[in-house]
């Protein structure tokens, strides 16, 4: 059974926030770090517990994201070259990210094609709006996570 969420993108007093919802009920929300000298946000559950965090490393040219999630390292994922592929890697689930050419339309597979997620950004929206389709339901923060990443890599200014 899939999960259908949309994560829209807010931009308050200069700081970025995401939030994730199911039908009418938020289900988490990010925040990016102050100060963060990357794309750096904490993932917080509908409760406000703190459950992930999304860290751009800022060192290198490949842009670089570290996840953590309940506690755990979930992994890194990195922009692939050139700069106007849009696809990444999420290498510790063996999962491509790819992206069309203008960076709307994206899905998460494996090596045999399996379809673990879709992101579709909303062209017509105020602020950032994807709508994310998770095949499994155990997918789903690492998702959000991915699609954070997602928008900060192809559609953030800092980009």
């Amino acid at each position: 059974m899939s999960v259908s969420l949309v994560m829209h993108q807010k931009v308050k007093l200069g700081l970025e926030e995401y939030e994730v919802k199911e039908g009418n009920t938020v289900k988490y929300k990010a925040k990016k770090k102050l100060l963060a000298a990357g794309a750096d946000f904490d993932i917080f559950d509908a409760m406000g517990n703190k459950i992930g965090l999304v860290d751009q490393k800022v060192l290198n040219m490949v842009k670089t994201f570290d996840i953590t999630l309940n506690g755990q390292k979930c992994g890194t994922v990195k922009k692939k070259f050139p700069a106007l592929t849009k696809d990444m890697n999420y290498d510790e689930r063996g999962w491509k990210l790819d992206g069309d050419a203008l960076g709307v339309n994206f899905r998460f597979t494996d090596a045999a094609k399996n379809v673990y997620a879709t992101v579709k950004k909303k062209v017509f929206a105020i602020g950032d709006t994807y709508e994310i389709v998770v095949a499994n339901p155990a997918d789903e923060l690492i998702v959000v996570a991915l699609t954070i990443i997602l928008d900060e890599a192809f559609h953030s200014k800092r980009s």
